[in-house]
């Protein structure tokens, strides 16, 4: 390996930057080469929260001065969970009427253990194997119901689980009864990059998670659904987007999930490195991991 080959090779472990707290890192690698680079930041707390409540009543006038002044009548309300990104959002504003809601919320989350990496090249082999493993799990659970009726109300939720989303708006609405139970899980998060010295072929980021979004609604306005799935590259491959505009009764459940089956793959055929990978041309690594090709099991 010649002078300028040692130095790329120093350079780009130089780029594997990680700082870590209680409960923060980022992980980067950079190739100094052709200037391919991945970062990935993360951050949770071990943390537990349980809320629950419940309002009814009459959004009216009220008289708030001696001399009858008289405040509009409005009601507004919004909240914000995002812990590792596990995230929930919620807003709602309505105008004089009739209003009642329950919600309870359930979030866990841990982020107690040690954040693994491992960098492994084969004797022979110009090929990096950089992986990464978070064990810092999420727990957010919701169940929220709305009844209104009066002048507009507008109401908007949305959950995100590491890439993916789901959420609903109901806008205009002079009537609108929603019953709606959302349950996000993360599990892991696995990173796994493979990289030479002169380019990053792949890199995949393998959230275990689990998103379900459930949603009973009679609505006489906008009614707008929305859902998108990502991949392991962050790339999309599922995408939903429904517009109801008038008075309509809608159901809707959507579940996806991310899960590491361990199957046996294309990859088999590979060998197991036991004696080197120098054989190996990294063209046929580039589209698997690199514990699919180079791990021994």
């Amino acid at each position: 390996m010649d002078a300028y080959r040692t130095l790329t090779t120093a350079l780009l472990l130089a780029g594997l930057i990680s700082s870590a707290s209680a409960a923060s890192y980022t992980f980067g690698v950079y190739n100094v080469t052709d200037g391919s680079y991945f970062w990935i930041s993360r951050q949770s707390a071990n943390m537990t929260l349980d809320l629950s409540g419940s309002v009814e009543g009459d959004i009216a006038p009220i008289s708030v001065t001696p001399a009858g002044r008289v405040l509009s009548p409005y009601y507004s309300a919004s909240s914000t969970f995002d812990v590792n990104e596990v995230r929930l959002k919620e807003r709602t504003a309505a105008l004089e009427g009739t209003y009642s809601s329950e919600e309870a919320i359930y979030l866990r989350a841990s982020a107690q253990a040690a954040v693994n990496r491992s960098y492994f090249k084969p004797a022979g082999s110009d090929v990096w194997t950089i992986t990464l493993e978070e064990n810092w799990p999420v727990r957010l659970n919701s169940s929220k119901t709305v009844d209104y009726a009066g002048k507009m109300i507008n109401d908007r939720d949305s959950a995100g689980n590491n890439g993916d989303s789901v959420g609903s708006s109901f806008l205009y609405n002079t009537e609108l009864s929603k019953e709606r139970n959302v349950a996000l899980r993360l599990e892991r998060l696995n990173a796994t990059v493979i990289a030479t010295n002169d380019t990053i072929i792949s890199a995949e980021v393998f959230p275990t998670r689990s998103t379900v979004y459930d949603l009973a609604s009679h609505s006489t306005g906008i009614a707008d659904l929305r859902y998108r799935q990502v991949d392991v590259r962050g790339d999309l491959i599922n995408l939903g987007e429904e517009r109801y505009s008038g008075i309509y009764d809608i159901t809707r459940k959507v579940k996806m999930e991310l899960v590491d089956t361990n199957l046996t793959n294309k990859t088999d055929w590979l060998s197991c490195c036991i004696e080197g990978c120098s054989g190996l041309d990294p063209c046929d690594t580039s589209p698997w991991s690199g514990a699919g090709v180079f791990g021994c099991v």
